[in-house]
């Protein structure tokens, strides 16, 4: 079927400015570099800290009371608390440390409702008191241990936020008023989130407001986050977080949920208070669970948060690294990094994962898409996964025990499974990717290939930090072959990942022309004369570094901008202009309300790839009509630097908004 086009290019009635009055201001002045945000330099581990390790027993019940109903502690159970802790996690943070990653996120710490239902609060969504921390996995000087001794290892604590909901305290007479038991009417701490009036109190499928902004989330008391009240307590509640246990970062649950007008408030704040902690680098992403990348990026680009988690990526890779297509879907994704692009955010700072503890681990995927008995090519498709989740754009986020080969046989419970010794009998019987089935074991007592690849991976990530923060190219995208070229400050890299269970090879231009390439990681062969000629084994992957610096010569030359009309639902216009050339370079857009000063959109730092829905060769942002006023005339204009550092500037664009 043929693909159709995201995008309609109506072309905006445009007006030229003449040369001659374009530029009262220095031309430096138009030149802003690429941004690098809190997450795009982190390799971030994701811990589940009930399921990681137990290294306090005495705290397994989470109190006296040793009843399931009240304790909810039932360690051969997928549903129940098994025992892990924050001592647990201290115990193995050198072992998170060797592999290379920088932080650690650890799902909410706050206290449970401990059961609900036919299930426990072991995973840390139903919190009741977020002043402390739940007694299941340890006192506050335990989690302050944590922290200190992971800053010691030079790695941050990143926490789990729910500011969407609560447990599941009220409840609905037949008349359908919101009630609270006399036993639970105090049970929340701050005291504010015991007042039925700050919550929504619609239920899970309201009949009026909006259903995901309003209702309950599975039942979960929803927050009125409209409430003045609510906004300031939260603020007040985790700058606390800050202060009080000296975390590091947040991953914010249900982020869609929640109104974008609280965000705007609340995002602030919190980066102010880690500021005045001393954290100016604090990773925020929220959890957003929409794979289009349209949706997500008015969230980052739209500026209620920093970062999200990046579920398109998910969904492109998984695909790729499952069967080897969708080559050009890879392509694709990464034109729409654009959509991210402000003057403050950009794809770079986006959360990348595999897979996660709700829709289920890459492994449980890869596994459905090999043939049973087929080790080899599973542990070769997951070693594929993982070199796209390392190499490609992006903060990438590794689910704990994905390192282990852990598979699992669905997602929520089914994936959640104990990194010390189980007593979940079909956990204990499960496929592990390079591995066998892991028995009566503890997974820290078995080492496996994928933990030996991550390791490797991040050393060579951690010794050329253009892999990290480089500026990504796709140079070629077809049948299950992706490529990328990641370049920093004269060092250019290619990335080659092959999805096809056969060799692949490929002709393309990159900035370095004839020179020799070293492998840095993975298999492939590679010379270079005018084209790079690359082949990869199946189910492969390689890095390779260019041994002679990439010198961009030649005259530039950028053209004018253009602005043209989208079908995207925010209404943001494509704004454009092209390099001419092959070199790398990066494209600084500007606009104005006539008469009135400049303020940057965003700077682009690669082309786009032609696909069957994007013309290659541009270097784009968007313009968000929403930020000026209807019918207002604005001006636009587009900036670079040639290989002598002289600024060229475009002409400048006249457009009615």
């Amino acid at each position: 079927m043929k693909k159709v086009s995201l995008f309609t290019a109506i072309t905006i009635s445009l007006a030229l400015a003449t040369v001659s009055n374009a530029y009262a201001e220095v031309k430096s002045d138009f030149i802003k570099p690429v941004i690098r945000g809190p997450q795009s330099d982190e390799s971030v581990y994701f811990i589940m800290t009930d399921r990681f390790e137990n290294g306090d027993t005495s705290n397994d019940y989470g109190g006296t009371d040793k009843s399931m109903s009240v304790s909810g502690f039932v360690p051969e159970d997928i549903g129940w608390w098994h025992g892990g802790d924050f001592k647990g996690i201290t115990k193995r943070l050198d072992y998170i440390k060797s592999m290379g990653f920088t932080s650690l996120w650890i799902t909410p710490p706050v206290v449970q409702k401990s059961v609900q239902g036919n299930s426990s609060a072991y995973h840390g969504y139903w919190g009741i008191d977020f002043t402390t921390v739940d007694p299941h996995l340890g006192n506050e000087a335990d989690f302050k241990e944590l922290v200190t001794q992971a800053h010691k290892l030079n790695m941050k604590v990143i926490i789990d936020v729910v500011v969407n909901h609560t447990a599941d305290v009220i409840y609905y007479d037949n008349s359908g008023r919101p009630q609270v038991s006399a036993a639970e009417a105090n049970i929340k701490k701050p005291e504010w989130l015991n007042l039925i009036s700050n919550y929504h109190n619609l239920g899970n499928n309201p009949r009026i407001g909006n259903s995901v902004l309003d209702g309950d989330f599975y039942g979960l008391d929803d927050l009125e986050t409209e409430n003045p009240k609510v906004i300031s307590g939260w603020i007040d509640l985790w700058s606390n977080w800050i202060t009080k246990f000296d975390i590091d970062g947040m991953r914010i649950d249900t982020f869609k949920h929640v109104n974008p007008e609280f965000w705007k408030a609340f995002v602030p704040k919190i980066q102010a208070a880690a500021i005045a902690a001393g954290k100016n680098d604090f990773p925020i992403f929220g959890e957003a669970a929409d794979s289009d990348s349209v949706s997500l990026s008015t969230y980052v680009a739209g500026g209620e948060v920093p970062s999200v988690l990046d579920f398109d990526f998910q969904k492109q890779v998984k695909s790729f690294v499952q069967f080897g297509a969708s080559a050009e879907g890879l392509a694709e994704l990464f034109n729409r990094d654009d959509l991210y692009t402000t003057s403050t955010t950009n794809a770079y700072g986006l959360a990348t994962f595999l897979g996660n503890h709700d829709m289920g681990r890459i492994g449980y995927f890869l596994s459905n898409a090999v043939a049973v008995g087929e080790s080899q090519t599973l542990l070769e498709r997951a070693k594929l996964a993982n070199a796209a989740l390392f190499l490609l754009r992006g903060g990438p986020v590794l689910y704990y025990g994905d390192e282990k080969g852990m598979t699992g046989t669905g997602g929520d419970k089914k994936a959640r499974q104990d990194m010390f010794a189980t007593q979940v009998v079909d956990w204990q019987n499960e496929v592990r990717i390079g591995s066998n089935s892991i028995a009566s074991a503890s997974a820290f007592d078995v080492r496996n290939p994928l933990e030996e690849q991550i390791t490797e991976l991040q050393k060579v990530i951690a010794a050329n930090p253009g892999l990290r923060n480089g500026a990504q190219q796709v140079r070629y995208a077809k049948n299950g072959l992706f490529v990328v070229s990641r370049y920093l400050n004269g060092v250019e890299y290619l990335v080659a990942l092959n999805g096809t269970d056969t060799g692949s090879s490929a002709q393309f231009k990159v900035g370095s022309i004839k020179g020799e390439w070293e492998v840095l990681s993975g298999s492939c062969t590679i010379s270079s004369d005018i084209q790079i000629l690359l082949a990869v084994p199946q189910r492969n992957y390689c890095v390779v570094k260019a041994k002679t610096p990439v010198a961009n010569t030649g005259a530039l030359k950028i053209s004018t901008p253009k602005v043209i009309s989208t079908t995207l639902p925010s209404g943001w216009r494509e704004v454009s202009a092209q390099v001419a050339g092959a070199n790398y370079s990066e494209v600084t857009f500007s606009v104005r309300v006539k008469g009135g000063k400049w303020r940057t959109l965003g700077t682009a730092d690669r082309r786009t790839f032609a696909t069957d829905q994007t013309k290659g060769g541009l270097y784009r942002v968007y313009l968000h009509p929403e930020d000026f006023k209807k019918g207002s005339t604005i001006e636009v204009i587009a900036a670079t630097v040639d290989a002598k550092k002289k600024v060229l500037l475009s002409k400048i664009v006249k457009v009615k908004i």
